[in-house]
C-alpha cells in the first residue's frame, strides 16, 4: 500500500514536471492560432513570421524531447528524436489545418515546413542545451531531483 502511494506522488510530480508543460505548451500554440488576425496591424511583425514559427516548435520540440526521453514508455525513451519530430511535426500540421477555418487566416506549407524545421532542430540541439548551458541544465537537474524524490 505504501509502494503505491510512492509510486503514485512519483507519477503526479512527473505529470507536473513533464507532461503538463508540453501539454499545456500545446494547447496555448493551438488557442493563439484560433485568433482572428487583422493583417494591417501585423505587418510589421510578418517580415519574421517564419523565424517566429521555427521559435515556438522549437520550444514545443525541447518540451517534447523531455517528456520523451524520460519516458517509461519503451518506443518513446528508445528513439525520442523521432517521437518528438513525429508528434511536433503533427502538431504544426493539425495547427496549419486549424488556422484554414480562422477568420484572418490561412493554412501555409511554408509555416509546417518552418513549424517542422524548429522541431527538428530543438531535437537535435537537446542534448547540447540541456547538457552543455548552465542556467538550463540547472533548471533540469532540479526538477529531475524533485520527480526522483518518491
Amino acid at each position: 500500500m505504501a509502494t503505491n502511494r510512492k509510486l503514485e506522488g512519483f507519477n503526479r510530480k512527473r505529470t507536473l514536471l513533464y507532461h503538463l508543460p508540453a501539454v499545456g505548451y500545446a494547447a496555448l500554440i493551438f488557442a493563439l492560432s484560433s485568433m482572428t488576425l487583422d493583417m494591417e496591424e501585423l505587418q510589421p511583425i510578418l517580415a519574421f513570421d517564419k523565424l517566429l514559427h521555427l521559435a515556438e516548435y522549437y520550444v514545443l520540440g525541447y518540451l517534447l524531447m523531455r517528456l520523451f526521453t524520460t519516458s517509461g514508455i519503451p518506443v518513446l525513451a528508445a528513439s525520442p528524436v523521432a517521437a518528438a519530430i513525429l508528434v511536433g511535426s503533427a502538431w504544426g500540421l493539425g495547427d496549419e489545418m486549424h488556422q484554414a477555418f480562422v477568420p484572418g487566416r490561412v493554412a501555409s506549407l511554408w509555416d509546417l515546413l518552418f513549424d517542422a524545421a524548429g522541431v527538428g532542430l530543438a531535437a537535435c540541439t537537446f542534448s547540447f542545451v540541456r547538457h552543455r548551458l548552465g542556467p538550463v541544465r540547472a533548471l533540469e537537474d532540479r526538477i529531475e531531483a524533485e520527480v526522483s524524490r518518491r
